[in-house]
């Protein structure tokens, strides 16, 4: 974790990594029931990295280019975890993809983690300040303010800040409008006034001075000090960063964690005398939380999916010249929700539905939905069904026979027993398509007619 000032993790708990800067394209074209993936790497990927993905495809094209078929589990070259599936039936097949990178979908366990950050933020906000006033009478009462309504606050806009780290990649409004909560959230519970909410947003993004006198402020306000010398007196500390990081810093010194690191060092480097480790308040808060504050990964990934269709649902960009799905994404940090892609589509087979139909009656989602049920079935529905579609032709009744259907053992029930009707869906989807092939063929504007 990338050090940085003492003063953020406590006043903001912004703690935030270093970022990689990666570009990764991935092109795939699905052919049946597998998936061929090509995946090109940023040149600058660390060699290990690189080796590590070469050994998930079957082939590297060159440094920087790998190639591969994959059927149900895509491989996590870039990160994450991706699935591709397919539903074959008579009628024609039906495929879904979808794919996580990175991120952490273990939203409850992050949460916990934030809290708990939370807490061990106030904890070092409490012993530090003690360490510092904890000789005046006031104190007690301020400690006590610290433990309810600061405690309660910290954490609260610690889920704020994690709220606004997750929104960007899918409502940048929403991003903002958390930001905007947050600091409404301090202002109405009397941490800073609304007057002072430049000094708020010039201590967030520059060097904490402005963060510092909004503290002093505070503090001198709950601790009762009369006059403005009397608080420059005590929170003399408070006065510009680096006070305040040399304070911090004398007060980890005092603390059981830093004995037991230090002596830990002693026995590492089997010197009774060796010199004292360097603690930031970072490595003090987080020392035993296995929590990654990788939240603005820089990284981007770009996807193409070939279709020889449009998705009947997908959460990326159709590209209707080179049919195929496109996807440009940031890659989520370790912290926030994953990036996420997906996509549904379905391939009617029209040699199929023609013959028995005299036309395609089943195409996009009307044949995801058929697909989905028809696979749902048991082996012997699965087969009585098929045979019943493949004894269709296009000069029968075909409405009347795929009303009439029943499996034999609905009609196997008993009188008195309701009727299940297991191909109601099905039956409904090919009468909309027959349907609607009908009113084509009836309305004059699509009618060509044969001389």
């Amino acid at each position: 974790m990338a050090k940085h000032s003492c003063l953020k993790y406590v006043a903001l708990l912004l703690i935030i990594a270093g970022c990689e800067e990666y570009k990764y394209c991935i092109e795939m074209k699905p052919r049946g029931q597998r998936i061929e993936r090509k995946l090109t790497c940023p040149a600058n990927l660390p060699k290990d990295k690189k080796a590590a993905i070469a050994k998930l495809y079957e082939k590297q094209i060159d440094p920087n280019i790998f190639w591969g078929t994959f059927d149900t589990n895509l491989p996590s070259d870039v990160g994450g975890a991706g699935f591709y599936s397919t539903f074959d039936t008579t009628m024609g097949q039906a495929a879904f993809y979808s794919e996580r990178f990175r991120g952490d979908d273990n939203v409850n366990d992050t949460l916990e983690k934030v809290q708990m950050i939370a807490d061990r933020c106030v904890d070092f906000l409490i012993g530090w300040l003690e360490h510092e006033l904890g000789d005046d009478p006031n104190f007690v009462k301020f400690k006590a303010f610290c433990n309810k309504n600061v405690r309660h606050d910290v954490k609260n806009i610690a889920i704020y800040f994690w709220l606004s780290s997750i929104l960007p990649e899918h409502n940048s409004a929403g991003s903002e409008e958390i930001l905007t909560r947050m600091k409404h959230y301090l202002i109405e519970r009397g941490y800073f006034d609304p007057k002072q909410m430049h000094l708020f947003a010039a201590g967030y993004e520059g060097d904490g001075k402005q963060i510092l006198r909004l503290l002093r402020d505070r503090i001198a306000d709950e601790m009762g000090y009369s006059s403005p010398q009397i608080a420059a007196e005590r929170l003399g500390f408070l006065s510009d960063t680096k006070r305040a990081e040399e304070s911090m810093e004398q007060y980890i010194r005092t603390t059981v964690f830093f004995t037991k690191a230090w002596e830990a060092k002693k026995l590492k480097e089997n010197d009774p005398n060796a010199e004292q480790p360097q603690i930031d308040v970072g490595e003090f808060i987080m020392h035993d939380i296995d929590f990654d504050f990788d939240l603005f990964s820089d990284s981007t990934v770009e996807v193409k999916l070939a279709c020889t269709s449009q998705p009947s649902d997908m959460n990326g960009q159709w590209d209707e010249q080179a049919n195929q799905v496109v996807w440009l994404s940031r890659i989520a940090g370790n912290a926030k929700l994953p990036t996420f892609l997906y996509a549904s589509w379905s391939e009617p087979d029209r040699a199929c539905q023609e013959e028995h139909f005299g036309q395609v009656v089943l195409a996009g989602e009307a044949l995801g939905q058929y697909c989905m049920w028809r696979n749902n079935l048991d082996e012997a529905r699965g087969k009585e069904w098929d045979s019943f579609i493949l004894g269709l032709n296009p000069g029968q009744d075909l409405e009347g026979r795929l009303n009439d259907f029943r499996f034999a053992a609905d009609r196997q029930e008993k009188p008195d027993e309701e009727k299940s009707d297991l191909a109601q869906e099905p039956r409904a989807l090919i009468l909309a398509g027959l349907k609607s092939e009908e009113d084509k063929t009836d309305d004059p504007t699509t009618r060509v007619d044969k001389e």
